[in-house]
């Protein structure tokens, strides 16, 4: 057997760019709505005092010949450690024999994954004048998510929504020296210039308001990983075109999707394509 290679954030960053990264989010894609790819529903397993979960996630893809499994742990309290909220490890291998091939750090690979169908959809299904960003979050999920849509939009201007001011201030920091962009912490009531919307946060209600959103904007819903968990509101759900990233996961897990439909103001025919 050969050696088991390992893949550290580092590695991952520098192997695969955010551009690259999309670019094989929209092969993924195909491969998994055209069968190509199988991905079964994630198995999640909570702690008994509800305060974390572990989520075990296998993949086989047919066109590329292998297997993967991704391990991750989310536990919402970590940022009061100083540990990430996200981490884990996935296992890829080869699908002739079974063999180990590799182990890659999932924390960043998450991330990664998760900014890049953002940017892959907001490049698809956004406006293509779009230039106004706003982005809920300010983790590792949110840094991602920026990074996506900037490889894909001329962005003018983001505006950051984080729990905190504090928060949301030292990550504009960090992303207007990283990226060398227009970026500073705002307020829900200037969510009405936004052209796109990024909500990447573990709220359990909408982090805005229907009211509070303009006409034709585009928005990526990428917290709400639990049936329990929301953040677009149902009103606002039901009025848009509903695009999943894979419709059989949705109608289990995400609950920007399974709330309005348990509250009857959509049924599983909202959902427009995946």
């Amino acid at each position: 057997m050969s050696e088991l290679r390992h893949f550290t954030k580092e590695d991952i960053r520098k192997k695969i760019p955010m551009r690259e990264a999309i670019i094989l989010m929209k092969e993924a894609f195909r491969q998994l709505s055209s069968g190509g790819a199988t991905v079964p529903v994630r198995t999640v397993i909570e702690t008994q005092d509800q305060k974390g979960q572990a989520f075990f996630m296998p993949s086989y893809s047919s066109g590329y010949g292998l297997f993967g499994l991704k391990m991750v742990s989310v536990f919402g309290n970590n940022g009061e450690k100083n540990l990430p909220i996200i981490q884990g490890r996935m296992l890829v291998m080869e699908a002739v024999t079974g063999s180990p091939l590799a182990i890659l750090d999932a924390e960043y690979l998450t991330a990664l994954r998760t900014g890049a169908a953002s940017g892959l959809a907001t490049d698809l299904l956004a406006r293509k004048n779009a230039d106004v960003l706003a982005l809920f979050g300010a983790g590792v999920q949110a840094e991602t998510q920026l990074e996506g849509v900037l490889a894909v939009r001329q962005i003018k201007e983001t505006l950051v929504f984080g729990r905190t001011r504090e928060k949301a201030n030292a990550f504009c920091d960090r992303m207007r020296e990283k990226f060398k962009i227009e970026i500073r912490s705002a307020t829900n009531d200037e969510l009405r210039h936004a052209d796109i919307i990024c909500a990447a946060t573990t709220s359990a209600t909408p982090v805005f308001e229907g009211s509070q959103i303009k006409k034709g904007v585009h928005i990526n819903g990428i917290g709400s990983f639990k049936p329990t968990m929301q953040e677009i509101p149902s009103a606002t759900i039901a009025q848009s075109t509903l695009i999943v990233d894979q419709r059989k996961a949705v109608l289990i897990e995400a609950g920007d999707v399974v709330i309005p439909i348990q509250q009857g103001i959509i049924n599983e025919n909202h959902i427009h394509a995946e």
